[in-house]
């Protein structure tokens, strides 16, 4: 169980950039949800679903209003698309960085299968990368993704295709994501149980479920981050304010 639905849309001239992550009953567990916050960038601390260590990052944002989230694919023992991650949230200020760093990054050898959002208020690129193998595309909004590629095929790697949650997660936010006209929308989203709480995008699996849920608001030089703790339909968000100011 490491599921994760995440995306982003457009409100007005910003966006909201979000994240349930979901994560194995163990995990769930400890409650070991870290963040860190510096000048430069906030982040959620990501956890290696193969060693169940904190390692790179699982959502983040930088001061240049880029922010970055990953869902999971399949576990290895090679390096984690977390710390790619963390090297984008560190290194990326302008679209053409995404693929530097991604190359960059896939040349020190072999990665954990993962998808990765990276996005501002004016474009969007989805990452996918698996082995040695990465694909790169610009996207559309509103977009919104679960735990199966798009760009990279699952037979061609022998794969396991999508489980019945995360085709369930993805058709209830596809279905939705294009009416949303506001954060609140957005909110009762990832408190979704439609199916069923085991497939639903806020998760209660018997496995694992919603250990947090977060979203990322972007408008002009405001950047707030909305999270909490749990599971979104038992808990409220609290907001905190990011880079007011300048992104220079």
């Amino acid at each position: 169980m490491g599921g994760c639905t995440v995306g982003v849309i457009r409100l007005g001239s910003g966006m909201l950039f979000f994240k349930n992550r979901d994560m194995p009953r163990q995990w769930l567990a400890n409650r070991m949800v870290a963040f860190e916050s510096t000048p430069e960038f906030h982040v959620l601390r990501g956890v290696n679903l193969e060693t169940m260590k904190p390692e790179g990052i699982s959502i983040g944002v930088n001061r240049h209003r880029i922010c970055v989230a990953n869902t999971h694919i399949a576990s290895t023992t090679d390096t984690t698309y977390d710390l790619l991650c963390e090297r984008l949230v560190r290194e990326v200020t302008a679209q053409d960085d995404v693929r530097r760093v991604v190359e960059d990054f896939m040349a020190q050898g072999p990665v954990q299968g993962g998808r990765i959002l990276v996005a501002s208020l004016a474009w969007a690129i989805l990452v996918e990368v698996y082995k040695d193998v990465f694909r790169l595309q610009e996207i559309d909004l509103p977009f919104v993704m679960t735990n199966g590629f798009s760009l990279i095929s699952h037979d061609e790697h022998g794969l396991k295709p999508p489980d019945a949650s995360s085709v369930s997660r993805l058709e209830v936010a596809s279905s939705r994501i294009g009416s949303l006209s506001g954060i609140g929308g957005l909110k009762a989203l990832l408190r979704s149980h439609l199916p069923e709480p085991e497939l639903s995008i806020c998760n209660h699996g018997e496995t694992g479920g919603t250990e947090s849920s977060h979203i990322i608001h972007v408008q002009g030089d405001y950047v707030g981050w909305s999270s909490l703790v749990g599971f979104p339909c038992e808990n409220d968000y609290s907001t905190m304010h990011l880079f007011q100011g300048s992104a220079a």
